[in-house]
């Protein structure tokens, strides 16, 4: 018997991304229908979205003492969001014509939106990873000791 999609979700959220990961690959090896192979696409996605807020609230609560960095941020991931979201319109532009794509075209964007979003990640880690001090282009980026520092407060 498969568990309920509200239980499979509730345990999603309390698991670290790498055990997600592993359990989204054994969702899709186990998934028979198309229905549950979109499922496991959209729940991947999730995970990978709840961790993309973690990261963008980590940066926050870093940086709190530069309101100028915290408006520029935000205004980046808004960016950024508007800009998967013209990239996903390009790689599937006839998304409104049913059937164009088939039934796996849920699947497939929920795939896409999580890869866009793993890079996204990765991006704004350096605001959480800091870099060498003494790099001269580091811009906001603040040197990985004093991150360091402000993570042990």
């Amino acid at each position: 018997m498969k568990p309920s999609l509200f239980a499979f979700l509730c345990i999603v959220c309390s698991i670290s991304i790498p055990v997600l990961a592993d359990q989204t690959k054994q969702c899709l090896e186990v998934a028979v229908t198309q229905i549950e192979m979109n499922r496991c696409a959209g729940v991947e996605f999730s995970a990978v979205d709840f961790e993309l807020n973690r990261v963008y609230k980590k940066i926050q609560e870093l940086y709190n003492n530069d309101s100028i960095f915290l408006e520029k941020l935000k205004m980046s991931q808004l960016g950024w969001i508007k800009h998967r979201d013209a990239d996903i319109e390009l790689q599937y532009p006839h998304s409104e014509e049913p059937g164009y794509y088939g039934s796996a075209l849920s699947m497939c964007v929920s795939g896409y939106k999580t890869k866009l979003t793993m890079q996204r990640v990765e991006f704004l880690k350096q605001w959480l990873n800091g870099e060498e001090e003494g790099d001269v282009c580091q811009g906001s980026i603040m040197n990985d000791r004093k991150i360091t520092e402000l993570m042990k407060k």
